[in-house]
């Protein structure tokens, strides 16, 4: 089995206008409408697919969870949608019943987007009431270009503490963490229910993700790690391909290798068991 748990359904009118900008003075490309025949199109090389949209105030994101539950019903065998939660907003937490009510099975977070420091525990509740609903937590970590975003609230270490807190939560640490992927590889050994994703992770700065996947193996922590493609950034396929081309970097060296078994392990990992999805 072959699962995509980064990917995302988001929406130029989801965005403020002064988010667009921004995103496009960081170097990004206007954002254009994504179909759903283009999503589907590219979630063909997985077997299943999370999908999310973006939730975050204070940078004037506001995906609808309407939304992301109308594309998950499109192709239901496949997909598994994640509500956007911002714990900044007033009404949060009646708004994760209203999305468990819609059928999104897991929450997505931004925590350097929407300006809140995941260790504080005013925002405790959230992951209260998502341990008990059994609702896994995808949150982005590490680098954001978006001029408003805030770095410091998106470091993997923050994550040491609420996983202390709440060790039946279990919680996903995107991308990796890069570029402080050391740092997320600690973490997620330590803590059980605390995985890491690798969307983004080898496609962008290869030489940063070969060194990565070596630390991870090092740290024994290769069996944590779920596949993720950060579509529509990337392609699943594409995730993939680059991936398996990491070690091209090393041949005729002296350098480590990233095992071939353990390339196929993340790629063909059963991640809705791990996250207590299926």
């Amino acid at each position: 089995m072959i699962v995509d748990v980064h990917t995302h359904c988001l929406q130029p009118e989801h965005v403020s206008e002064a988010s667009r900008r921004a995103d496009v003075r960081a170097g990004y490309a206007p954002m254009q409408p994504l179909p759903f025949e283009t999503y589907a199109k590219a979630m063909e090389a997985v077997d299943r697919a999370i999908v999310f949209g973006v939730r975050a105030l204070a940078c004037g994101m506001l995906s609808p969870d309407d939304f992301t539950a109308d594309w998950v019903a499109r192709d239901p065998d496949k997909l598994i949608g994640f509500m956007g939660v911002d714990p900044t907003e007033d009404g949060y937490l009646d708004q994760i019943d209203r999305g468990v009510d819609l059928g999104l099975r897991g929450i997505k977070i931004y925590p350097m987007l929407a300006h809140f420091n995941p260790a504080d525990p005013v925002y405790f509740a959230l992951y209260e009431k998502a341990q008990r609903l059994g609702l896994p937590i995808l949150s982005h970590m590490g680098t954001q270009p978006n001029p408003r975003a805030i770095l410091k609230y998106s470091h993997p270490l923050l994550i040491d503490e609420v996983a202390q807190a709440f060790p039946d939560l279990k919680f996903v640490i995107a991308h990796m963490a890069h570029p402080w992927q050391r740092d997320c590889a600690v973490v997620i050994r330590k803590h059980a229910n605390v995985y890491a994703d690798v969307s983004g992770g080898g496609w962008v700065r290869p030489y940063q993700a070969w060194e990565a996947l070596v630390l991870m193996v090092e740290w024994g922590v290769a069996d944590k790690l779920l596949f993720g493609s950060d579509f529509p950034l990337w392609t699943p396929q594409e995730g993939m391909d680059d991936m398996r081309r990491l070690n091209d970097q090393v041949e005729g060296t002296n350098l480590p290798r990233i095992p071939d078994q353990v390339l196929d392990g993340i790629i063909h990992r059963n991640s809705l068991e791990l996250l207590g999805l299926e």
